[in-house]
């Protein structure tokens, strides 16, 4: 097995606020980790923002979905 020399990240995550900040924050994260790994320096998050956008779309039609077959369809 393969020992590879690593660094500690840490973030805070904000646990109220508001959607817009919650989003601009968890982008600005996201940036920040694409950075430390790869030597990057992101300054324009719009690709970041919408690959979010739609995973955190996804995963709520997934849970509306769920609950429709759990609840047994639509009436």
């Amino acid at each position: 097995m393969q020992k590879y020399k690593t660094t500690e990240i840490t973030f805070e995550v904000p646990l109220d606020g508001g959607d817009n900040y919650r989003m601009n924050e968890c982008v600005e994260q996201i940036a920040q980790l694409l950075d430390q790994y790869f030597g990057t320096a992101i300054e324009d998050v719009s690709n970041i923002n919408s690959l979010v956008d739609q995973e955190i779309v996804a995963s709520w039609r997934r849970e509306r979905d769920n609950e429709v077959e759990i609840n047994g369809g639509s009436k």
